[in-house]
């Protein structure tokens, strides 16, 4: 990104302009440095690998579980979870729901949550390739 990033503040409930609800820091806000999303969820995400960016998560309310490479990992409120990029990883939600902070370093997260919820179910795996992802049907071995 060639413009450099502007100091800014986002008070509870409000997102980077332009960007889906939760969104606090994207690749547009951050010159593509960071991306951070606070997610309401109940549901996780399968067997993945990022090539490209180390993802991070910051468990707000409830509990999740994260498997990455052999590693597994209850994260309940306050927990912190790094995810080396090359590794796969899965997570879920363990207590029905959960407030997750998201992380990427580099940016991306934003923009492939966007373009992959956006697009049709036979497209996702190009979305997933164009940002470097890749999805397996299980575990990897």
């Amino acid at each position: 990104m060639s413009e450099s990033p502007k100091p800014y503040l986002l008070q509870v409930g409000e997102k980077v302009p332009g960007c889906a609800d939760g969104v606090k820091a994207s690749v547009s806000s951050t010159s593509g440095g960071f991306t951070m999303i606070e997610s309401h969820t109940a549901g996780g995400a399968p067997w993945h690998v990022h090539s490209r960016e180390d993802e991070y998560f910051y468990v707000v309310e409830g509990e999740i579980i994260v498997w990455c490479g052999k590693e597994e990992f209850q994260a309940g409120p306050r927990s912190f979870v790094f995810l080396p990029r090359g590794i796969p990883h899965a997570w879920d939600v363990k207590s029905g729901k959960a407030r997750v902070l998201m992380m990427t370093v580099p940016a991306m997260l934003d923009e492939f949550l966007r373009e992959f919820h956006a697009a049709n179910p036979d497209q996702r795996n190009a979305v997933a390739q164009k940002y470097g992802l890749t999805f397996f049907a299980g575990r990897p071995e």
